[in-house]
């Protein structure tokens, strides 16, 4: 505790105030109201400000309405004691000194979140039972993550609620102590000790060399698994046909930090869709529901094929793993889950999402920790993946969105039409629009940004200079003529059925 001078200055010499505030130091610490590692988590510049937490709560974070702790409903307290506003009272010396008045103190809200997501989940797994458990190779990729490994394996194997596992952990010449505390586990455990941080690729396949067992379980160090997990995931995995992988539901840990907090507990991945982005790439990947609170809506609680799936936590039967190649290893540490899913679709095998096994997703523990070069490294993942995909890729989400099918993306077909309206104008605008696409006119010659959402621009104006649009690199140009013009992918003379006459030269020339 700071003395008395210290409370003095701060409080610009009011002694009265800065004695009243050194005596409630420490009855307020001793009643656990105040959570110095909360608030410093949640409020950075404290840190920043060299200050003691508590004693920067009294002096200026009440009356910012800082909370000190997840417990305080601080709201509430107000509320049902308008004073402590009115006479600029601090909130924690008021419940010292009025303890008896009955506030009850509530439990964090986002403890009992977490206790309540995690025993609705209870409620809805299978609890398969096998006549014969396959065994499951458990591949983990490691680097100076002893705190995530300690989270990880704590109470591992009552968690798994299945018997027959192995792992192997990868790691990428840790420093810290991470080797020894592997080795000190009561767990089925073989570490291969790397002397440099190789990438995410090699280090599973180079662990799938060596792996005993049916299936390979891809699981990140940085994963925080709930009851049943590997139970509900390898019972998911027999019920298929053609199975080639099957996916978890991930969620956001808690954050004490207000800069995430609001993401706490919500989806971080139910399944992998695709949307437009501009150059240089074409489609990017994203997690379908991130951010949702709705942890068990009808849209991710129920077992669904998806076009790909996180490797954070990622089951495959290791001859198909095998068939396939592994991960490609010219990634480093982005897109490599997203190409084997590929790899997968394109072979005809399925990616199953299982909502009910249900882990907690810390991110990202084995990256490369420079910004600079990791910012490079995706940037080549991202360059990599384009060369070998995106063809593929473009002509995949066209057929998607042309039948609103919805696997791969949510997005409809985009139209821009360049030119003034006139009635041949209306008419595929309204044919386009019968169709399910969207349709945007665009009267203006000089407007060029088209946006990355555009699929297809059309213009019946031979001055427009469709040359200098900002788009996507894969946008198809069609020019509204019978006349040939090598700006274009397609000339197409006007019909009444012009619509449908670009959507079967589309699919002709394209699909």
């Amino acid at each position: 505790m700071a003395n008395f001078k210290d409370f003095l200055i701060k409080s610009k010499f009011n002694v009265k105030k800065a004695k009243l505030y050194q005596e409630s130091y420490d009855k307020i610490m001793e009643s656990g109201l105040f959570d110095k590692n909360y608030y410093l988590k949640a409020y950075p510049n404290v840190k920043k400000s060299g200050m003691d937490p508590l004693i920067h709560y009294l002096f200026y974070g009440a009356s910012e309405y800082k909370l000190p702790s997840p417990s305080f409903n601080l709201k509430r307290y107000l509320q049902e004691y308008p004073e402590i506003d009115k006479y600029n009272l601090n909130p924690l010396i008021h419940y010292i000194d009025n303890e008896n008045e009955g506030f009850i103190i509530d439990k964090s809200p986002f403890v009992l979140r977490r206790r309540k997501i995690i025993d609705t989940n209870k409620s809805f797994l299978s609890n398969y039972e096998f006549e014969n458990e396959p065994l499951v190779s458990i591949i983990v990729l490691n680097r100076n993550g002893l705190g995530h490994l300690q989270r990880l394996f704590e109470d591992f194997d009552k968690k798994t609620n299945y018997s027959n596992y192995e792992i192997i952990v990868v790691d990428n010449a840790s420093c810290d102590e991470s080797v020894e505390y592997l080795y000190s586990l009561d767990l089925p455990i073989t570490v291969i000790e790397n002397k440099e941080n190789v990438s995410f690729s090699k280090g599973n396949n180079d662990a799938a060399k060596i792996a005993k067992g049916e299936y390979l379980l891809l699981l990140n160090n940085d994963i925080e698994p709930t009851y049943g997990w590997l139970n509900e995931m390898v019972g998911c995995m027999l019920k298929y046909d053609n199975a080639g992988s099957v996916g978890a539901k991930l969620l956001f840990p808690y954050y004490e930090d207000m800069k995430n907090q609001g993401k706490s507990y919500s989806i971080q991945h139910a399944g992998v869709k695709f949307r437009e982005e501009r150059t240089p790439y074409v489609y990017g990947p994203y997690h379908d529901n991130m951010y949702s609170t709705l942890v068990f809506s009808s849209d991710v609680n129920h077992e669904k094929e998806v076009i790909s799936n996180t490797a954070a936590c990622l089951l495959v039967p290791k001859n198909i793993y095998t068939e396939l190649g592994g991960l490609d290893e010219n990634y480093f540490y982005g897109y490599e889950d997203i190409d084997f899913a590929f790899k997968l679709y394109k072979n005809n095998y399925k990616s199953i999402f299982c909502p009910f096994a249900l882990l907690f997703h810390h991110e990202s523990a084995t990256r490369v920790e420079d910004e600079d070069e990791k910012n490079r490294l995706n940037y080549e993942n991202i360059m990599y993946f384009y060369n070998k995909w995106g063809d593929y890729l473009f002509k995949e989400i066209f057929i998607d969105k042309i039948n609103q099918n919805h696997f791969i993306t949510n997005k409809k077909i985009d139209i821009s039409i360049i030119s003034k309206n006139d009635e041949f104008i209306s008419q595929i605008v309204k044919d386009f629009n019968n169709m399910g696409f969207n349709v945007k006119l665009i009267p203006n010659l000089e407007n060029f940004a088209i946006g990355e959402d555009c699929d297809i621009i059309i213009s019946n104006d031979k001055d427009y200079d469709v040359e200098k649009i900002i788009s996507r690199l894969n946008i198809i140009k069609v020019l509204i003529s019978n006349d040939k013009d090598s700006r274009y992918d397609i000339c197409l003379d006007k019909s009444d059925d012009y619509a449908k006459k670009l959507m079967d030269t589309i699919n002709e020339r394209y699909l």
